[in-house]
């Protein structure tokens, strides 16, 4: 049976970037009433792919590709996350009140 080997090229940083930002997006989707979707979101996500690369580090897989690979995911899922936020949901309505006072002397 043959070996696998890494490869830490282009595509498979910008694969690792577009899984973070779907898993970030659809974490926040799920969390969509939340005021906080978008930092739910992107905590999960980037909690998923340091938990999966700390143990693909602790098998013996090499440190450099490993955090290439976490650090590409993280960027992914910070924009996916709030692409998703921004514009993929409806606003949240949160407890925060904005107001205008107009205010002219006679």
């Amino acid at each position: 049976m043959g070996t696998c080997h890494a490869y830490d090229g282009l595509s498979s940083e910008l694969a690792h970037a577009a899984g973070g930002g779907l898993l970030a997006g659809a974490v926040t989707r799920f969390y969509s009433d939340s005021e906080d979707r978008a930092w739910i979101g992107f905590a999960v996500s980037s909690a998923g792919i340091v938990l999966s690369e700390s143990y693909q580090i602790s098998k013996g897989a090499k440190r450099s590709s490993a955090y290439l690979d976490m650090a590409s995911h993280i960027a992914g899922a910070a924009l996916g996350a709030w692409w998703m936020d921004r514009y993929g949901l409806m606003p949240v309505i949160g407890r925060q009140s904005v107001g205008l006072v107009v205010w002219r002397q006679f």
